[in-house]
């Protein structure tokens, strides 16, 4: 299981198996837009506004 932190407010997602580099997704907890920059090992960013 593939597991990153939300840079933002720091809780733990763990990666959906639909999830390809380049996606943006949103944190559960801030809703915070990341983009999946690696999926091994899961890494994610902040999204550029």
């Amino acid at each position: 299981m593939a597991l990153s932190e939300c840079p933002k407010c720091a809780i733990h997602i763990i990666r959906h198996p639909d999830w390809k580099e380049g996606m943006v997704v949103e944190c559960p907890e801030c809703g915070a837009k990341l983009v999946v920059s690696s999926l091994e090992p899961l890494e994610l960013e902040e999204a550029q506004e």
